[in-house]
């Protein structure tokens, strides 16, 4: 009986477990499909991804010694991919469109879009927006607040230290 119950024990653990391999797997392959992409976009200015960042089905990255940054998104079967030259940027700032809902109890934000805006140093030029989350393409946040508020500090860390 101790046996069978091992076994039995044994068998439901892996039926448990291989699905979760699977996974595993999978958002490691998709995220080497993502960081080849952007290493590939790099390439095309002769740069060399040195930092990045993956989150869903986007990616941004950063040529440290060429001060350029490289985004590469996937909605809807369709590539979104830019790239922005660091040394014609003034400032990056983090956009976050919102609006509030009420009820007669509580109050709750709701997050319509996320991203980054590059603010150039010549006025003539448009704005840049990376645009990280959107309610219409994506149902929840996930992580992306986090991500956007981490690499505008990465960007505008560098872009002071090329004023200095």
């Amino acid at each position: 009986m101790n046996l069978e119950t091992t076994i039995i024990g044994a068998i439901m653990l892996v039926l448990f477990l291989v699905p979760f391999v699977f996974l595993s797997g999978s958002t490691k392959s998709k995220e080497k499909k993502l960081l080849q992409s952007l290493s590939g976009i790099a390439g095309k200015y002769n740069c060399k991804v040195t930092q990045h960042e993956i989150s869903r089905e986007q990616i941004i990255g950063l040529d440290e010694s060429a001060n350029f940054v490289f985004f590469f998104k996937k909605v809807n079967g369709q590539e979104i991919v830019q790239h922005i030259n660091l040394s014609e940027i003034q400032q990056c700032t983090v956009i976050n469109l919102n609006r509030t809902l009420k009820n007669k109890k509580s109050s709750q934000q709701i997050i319509d879009k996320l991203g980054l805006n590059f603010i150039p140093v010549d006025k003539s030029k448009p704005e840049t927006l990376l645009e990280f989350y959107t309610s219409e393409n994506n149902q929840q946040l996930n992580g992306e607040l986090d991500l956007i508020e981490k690499w505008a500090k990465i960007v505008n860390n560098k872009l002071k230290l090329r004023k200095s």
